[in-house]
């Protein structure tokens, strides 16, 4: 059996069978007759009516069964309604136009209905075993991965795809027809390793990379697949298997692979490309991950080529240079010497004013700035200074996350051991005290936090003079009564109590 008859990825492989003399799909006979010729045949821009094109994206009103069949019905002249014929096929590039669509406005629901559609009508057209149904349910698992993470539907429907082209005979015309069945043969199996390794099954997942790097090799071999999409193909596994050794703590290798990433994007997409950005990211977060086997200046690198490559494409105040400039702030922060802080500062202020730029005060983005610059200034014993910056904090996060929520109580701890460290203890005593109560509120009184918060609070009232110093609640003041015991010792006091009452 020829490579062309079966596909060399081991036992259980799925067939490839090259059907010659045939001008049709073996689903062809499964679409819709139509009686017109061929000038009345539906263009790509046809069934994209108005009222879909202007449909409201609100998701709030939830439609009945009897608004769903009302919605296939168009009323005529006369008062009647006609059943809606459109025809799967047209229902389809509808579909697949609205995926497009949701995508660029980031209506990740609104895609993942789409393409459910999408894998309905392609069971319709195509039938049950079709690889163009195995293509759909690898974009409905890609989407599930990328766009909310979901890993676990992720594989089910890789896993369908998947049994769908073992378990079937898949059969191809053309050279670009069979480049399209190992294009869905090398999503099925990049987006289940992808997922496996999200699920820590690193073992399968690395046996899915390896069936990933094989397809490629036959792609190769395809005169109708350029150099360009085999570059994609590459850069897209390299990327997954560098992350997957991350995720191994394999960091040799994992460094590797992002080197030979970076040599493979920037030969296709240029040095100063935008897509370069993230992985100097990933390649810095992967050097601060090795502990104390960092290289603190590879790190810093990394952080400085994104954050000069997100300069020379953005102009200032642009939400991508927050990211950058943060992230090399943190970079240079790792390093502990002074200079480093003196760098790490600057970037933090920089990143800080572009936030309350874009977003203003009230923004997550921007509290989060604030934190890391608080926590830069108690590194370097500016305790007045971060604690200024935490007291006009709070107010804001009590406005964005409620006044009730862990990042108002962390917010609070951190302000009660500055108190401690300048040795005011009663006010570190009051700031505890608020801290715990929020966290007792919002995750439980039997919590790691809330117990540290206790224990802490504790060790400081039984500092001599402060118990007197500090004006406890009155749940506070019960705890510290002697039980109640409710057993008399001695007859002396049994007599006592006798004669009184006589």
């Amino acid at each position: 059996m020829s490579d062309e008859e079966e596909f060399g990825i081991g036992v259980g492989g799925p067939m490839v069978v090259e059907v010659k003399g045939r001008s049709r799909t073996p689903g062809s006979s499964r679409s819709p007759r139509r009686h017109h010729n061929d000038s009345d045949e539906y263009s790509e821009d046809d069934g994209w009516s108005a009222s879909e094109d202007n449909e409201s994206d609100d998701d709030s009103v939830v439609p009945t069964h009897r608004s769903q069949r009302m919605s296939q019905r168009s009323p005529r002249k006369n008062g009647r309604s006609k059943i809606d014929m459109t025809p799967p096929d047209k229902k389809l590039k509808v579909a697949e136009k609205k995926v497009v669509r949701f995508t660029e406005n980031g209506k990740v629901d609104k895609v993942i209905t789409e393409l459910t559609k999408c894998l309905a009508l392609n069971r319709i057209l195509h039938g049950a075993g079709h690889w163009k149904l195995a293509r759909c349910h690898a974009n409905l698992a890609e989407a599930y991965l990328d766009l909310k993470s979901y890993a676990v539907q992720a594989e089910y429907h890789t896993e369908n795809a998947k049994s769908i082209m073992l378990n079937s005979v898949t059969s191809y015309t053309t050279d670009q027809e069979k480049a399209d069945i190992y294009d869905v043969l090398f999503k099925i199996y990049y987006i289940q390793g992808r997922a496996l390794a999200a699920l820590k099954k690193y073992n399968e997942a690395d046996q899915m990379l390896a069936k990933t790097e094989k397809v490629i090799g036959e792609l190769n071999k395809l005169s109708c697949v350029d150099d360009n999409q085999l570059d994609d193909y590459e850069i897209k596994l390299t990327q997954a298997t560098a992350r997957l050794q991350w995720k191994q703590k394999k960091f040799a290798l994992a460094s590797s692979q992002y080197d030979k990433l970076l040599k493979l994007m920037e030969d296709r997409y240029g040095d100063d490309s935008i897509l370069l950005i993230p992985v100097y990211q990933e390649c810095g977060k992967l050097e601060q991950s090795k502990g104390r086997y960092a290289n603190h200046e590879r790190a810093i690198d990394m952080f400085l080529q994104a954050h000069s490559i997100a300069g020379s494409h953005y102009k200032d105040g642009h939400a991508q240079l927050i990211d950058t400039s943060l992230a090399l702030a943190q970079a240079y922060s790792s390093t502990g010497d002074e200079d480093g802080e003196a760098a790490a500062e600057k970037y933090m202020n920089e990143s800080l004013a572009t936030c309350q730029m874009i977003h203003g005060p009230h923004h997550k983005q921007t509290l989060l700035v604030q934190d890391e610059l608080a926590r830069l200034y108690i590194r370097t014993d500016r305790n007045a200074e971060a604690l200024s910056l935490l007291s006009s904090s709070v107010k804001d996060k009590c406005e964005v996350y409620g006044d009730y929520s862990e990042n108002v109580s962390d917010t609070y701890k951190m302000m009660a051991s500055i108190h401690l460290s300048q040795g005011n203890i009663p006010k570190a005593l009051k700031t505890y005290k608020k801290c715990h109560d929020i966290e007792c509120l919002v995750l439980g009184k039997g919590h790691k936090k809330a117990k540290d918060t206790e224990r802490t609070i504790d060790i400081l009232m039984a500092t001599p003079g402060i118990s007197n110093q500090v004006v406890l609640s009155k749940g506070d003041e019960l705890k510290k009564r002697p039980k109640f015991n409710a057993i008399v010792k001695g007859s002396q006091n049994l007599g006592g109590c006798k004669a009184a009452f006589d």
